[in-house]
């Protein structure tokens, strides 16, 4: 893609190939490639732009690890947007099956909007969807508990919320979830602590 001349951090313009003005202009052309990256802190999908040596480090990582069965640690040295910063990507943890299924409900932006700028790059939901669902440690305590009800029990807390899965709970839900939980641990609980035999010699 043509560079724009004007300094570190500014976006890029495809080549049109003949005829294309920037080129024209005596713009120097390279190659930049962007890729979609989720950033676990944020729990989004966020667009990276990297030079083509960075890619084939990208490439390398996937040959040697496998990019769907590790997380990475991605680490900058120079500034953001100047194009000679260079990055070192280094395998961080083995990418486990709540997470992969986590992952499996993002969506992803559109790279070629992205990389010329355009701030609807991303689908409607993109972002919000991520940031709005439970977190992992969250979905795992609620799990924990469901595990001590009846197949009932579990069956109308998901259907309360309409989701098929603990974990595609939203934060917003969270408080109501927990309300809920403890109602149906008082009424199926409760109910095997009351039809326990008690032994009147005890």
């Amino acid at each position: 893609m043509p560079e724009r001349p004007t300094g570190p951090g500014e976006r890029y313009e495809l080549c049109t190939g003949d005829g294309c003005r920037l080129c024209a202009e005596g713009t120097r052309a390279s190659l930049r490639v962007a890729l979609n990256l989720y950033v676990p802190a944020e729990r989004q999908v966020k667009v990276m732009e990297g030079s083509a040596s960075w890619f084939k480090d990208v490439m390398k990582a996937r040959t040697k690890y496998g990019l769907d069965k590790w997380m990475f640690e991605i680490e900058r040295q120079g500034a953001a947007g100047d194009p000679k910063t260079k990055y070192s990507i280094l395998p961080e943890e083995k990418i486990d099956p709540d997470l992969a299924a986590h992952l499996g409900t993002l969506q992803l932006h559109d790279l070629t909007k992205a990389i010329a700028g355009d701030k609807k790059s991303a689908p409607a939901a993109g972002g919000a969807k991520v940031s709005a669902l439970i977190d992992m440690g969250s979905a795992s305590q609620l799990i924990g508990r469901l595990k001590s009800l009846p197949r009932e029990a579990v069956d109308t807390f998901l259907e309360k919320f309409g989701v098929d899965r603990v974990r595609d709970l939203k934060v917003s839900e969270e408080k109501a979830a927990l309300t809920a939980l403890a109602s149906l641990e008082a009424k199926y609980l409760g109910q095997q602590g009351q039809t326990e035999e008690i032994d009147p010699f005890a």
